[in-house]
């Protein structure tokens, strides 16, 4: 049960990463100069899908080696997530633009939501199943 519900979770912030900085929690519009959370936001597509595929692959692996695997491949995923906008490519300078006020502090949160996740995939042991 517990790894349907991590899986399931994994699945919902790869999605939220995926898709919330173009439709619901959007960055700095764009304008005849793009700016560096745009490439951000680009590249937080990418890692979102990847970390949302590593979801459904957990939610069908059958054994704990496998989620484990996985849940390692997903934790760097959500750390990338962070890195993107925070050192690797950038955000806007101010620090009262929408990118730097709303957009990348929740995808922070979602990253850090899915980096605990993943810990407890990792280090929650699972009961023996009945045979």
């Amino acid at each position: 049960m517990k790894n349907k519900i991590t899986s399931v979770g994994t699945i919902i912030v790869g999605a939220l990463l995926a898709v919330g900085p173009q439709f619901l929690f959007k960055a700095c519009p764009t304008t005849e100069k793009v700016m560096k959370c745009f490439y951000s936001c680009k590249a937080l597509i990418a890692v979102g899908i990847i970390v949302a595929v590593l979801g459904v692959l957990q939610l069908m692996a059958k054994e704990s080696v496998e989620r484990r695997s996985l849940a390692i491949v997903a934790a760097v995923g959500c750390v990338m997530a962070i890195l993107i906008p925070t050192t690797l490519i950038g955000a806007c300078m101010k620090p009262e633009m929408a990118c730097r006020v709303l957009t990348f502090p929740v995808t922070h949160t979602l990253s850090v939501i899915g980096i605990v996740l993943q810990a407890v995939t990792l280090f929650v042991k699972e009961k023996a199943a009945k045979r």
